[in-house]
Parts: C-alpha cells; structure tokens; sequence
C-alpha cells in the first residue's frame, strides 16, 4: 500500500511536472533533491529546479508569501548579491496546481567543498545591505506572529501540554513586544547555515520565503541559536556570526534567540507530524527544556 508520504511526494512531483509543461518545458525526469518543509525537484537535464510547497503549504494560505520570496531574490540578483536565482527560462511564479503552490529556481551545482561559516556569515551582510532598499511590502516580524498562530494551533490540539503551551505564549508576547521596539529592516527569516549552498557559481543564500521586516538580529540568531541550545557546532556558528562582523549587544541578540527558538520549537512540531523522525522529536524535547529552564533563573 502506498504510504501518505509517498502519495504527497508524487502529488508534488505532477504538480511541477503539469505546471512545467504548461510552461513549454521539455524535461526527462522530475529528481527529488528535498523533501522536508517543501519538496524540491531538479526537472532534468534542465536548468529549473521545482519548490513545491508541502508541510509549509498547512500553515500558510495562498501563495502570498511565494510571490514575494521570488520578488525578494529578483531584487537581490539585480542587486549582484550572493543568492540562487528565480528561474529565468520560465516563468519562476508562484503558479498553483490544484492543491499545490510552487516556483520555479535556477539549479545551481553544488561544489564537494562545505559551506565555509565565515564567508556564509559575510554573505549574508551583503545581501542585508542589499535589501535595505527593497521596495515590495513585507510583514512586520513574520516569523513570530506565524509562529504564534502555530502554538494557537497546537494549543487547540491539544499538542502540548497546558503548562508549556501557557508558558511558550508568554515568551511569545514578550519577545513580540520587545521586538517591536528595534528598528527592523527586511531579512532573510531563516537564515542557518543549511540554507546556504556552495556552488559552483560561488556561496549563494536560498530559501527567502520567510522574509519579513524584523531586527537585523533575528538573523544573527537564525546563524548561532541551535549551537547555543544543542551545544553543537559552535565552531561554525561563531565563524559565521564572525563572518558578518556584526554590531549588536549580548541582550538584544539574546531576546533575538529566545524569538528564534521559540518558532523552530513549533515549526519543528509541525515538521514532525508529517515526517515523524526520532531526532527530530529529541530537538523538539530540548527545545522544551531549554525555556522550561530559562524561566526558572
């Protein structure tokens, strides 16, 4: 019997595969090359790399927030910073399938060579600095007012328990609060090191389909918030915290953190219902205990 997962992959691949050929695109096969908050697939020997929306696509409504990750890195192509392009031998969308949303990328080879942390941070200074001028409309602090509609969700579920949803939705408005108080420019939104290529056309940032306007911090956060709770890769964290040469104090990157953590804690739980993984689950738990400990100082 076909398994759930297997059944949304395949409905991820005939989406791109229709959507493709409507486009005029000739291909031989759709290769999958992720599978996790979206599914990606390099439509080959073509240069187009599919983003099919899955586990993103049960928070967010519409296609909204697709239109303008594809906004944001035309601007920042434009502006010769370091990113993966939208893809330019077809229209890059966002186009819908039926219950599906995707765009369409440029496929960028990805060198044996790992990402060096200290350029990756450096890299993503430019392309702050070349948003800084974006025209487009961006959400003011999106990653935590989505975050909180997901510990909405969860809460109503049932997901977790009373004590931790009460005490995850004080952390929530707090952070809020506090963040609103600092000047905000637009940002990358999920800025780890996991969405950062090196390729063969250089260090290129992707996944912008989190940009908000926030502090420069959250980003800061987004490079060193997971060796600070998991106490690994701290090496690489510092390199590319480092790297970015940034200006900013131990508090305000602290709140920044305590922010960030609190939305991969109930995105994680989101990730987790629809690719159940044991690991995944023990991050979750630490994540839990790391607040459960903080408010007890």
């Amino acid at each position: 019997m076909e398994t759930t997962h297997s059944k949304r992959l395949q409905l991820a691949i005939n989406a791109a595969s229709e959507v493709a050929k409507q486009q005029g695109l000739a291909f031989e096969q759709a290769i999958v090359l992720g599978d996790r908050s979206n599914v990606l697939l390099h439509l080959h020997p073509t240069s187009v790399v599919a983003r099919v929306a899955t586990t993103t696509a049960i928070i967010r409504q519409g296609a909204a927030w697709l239109a303008r990750e594809v906004a944001v890195s035309r601007y920042l192509v434009a502006a010769g910073a370091p990113v993966i392009p939208p893809n330019t031998e077809i229209e890059p969308g966002p186009h819908q399938h039926q219950t599906k949303v995707l765009s369409f990328w440029e496929f960028v080879q990805e060198l044996d060579e790992p990402v060096d942390p200290h350029v990756a941070g450096r890299a993503l200074r430019i392309c702050h600095e070349a948003l800084k001028d974006f025209p487009g409309e961006l959400p003011i602090l999106g990653g935590i007012t989505e975050a909180e509609r997901i510990l909405k969700k969860l809460t109503t579920e049932a997901v977790l328990h009373p004590s931790d949803a009460d005490m995850l939705h004080r952390i929530s408005q707090r952070c809020n609060s506090r963040l609103k108080q600092l000047p905000m420019q637009p940002l990358h939104g999920d800025a780890h090191l996991d969405n950062v290529l090196n390729t063969n056309r250089g260090l290129l940032w992707g996944d912008w389909e989190d940009t908000f306007m926030g502090p420069v911090g959250w980003d800061l956060a987004c490079l060193v918030a997971s060796s600070r709770i998991f106490k690994t890769n701290t090496d690489k964290a510092t390199a590319a915290f480092n790297g970015y040469e940034a200006s900013i104090d131990g508090e305000q990157l602290d709140l920044c953190i305590e922010a960030r953590t609190f939305c991969a804690l109930v995105w994680s739980i989101i990730i987790n219902q629809q690719h159940p993984h044991l690991e995944t689950y023990k991050r979750i738990q630490t994540r839990l205990q790391w607040f459960r400990d903080r408010q007890k100082k």
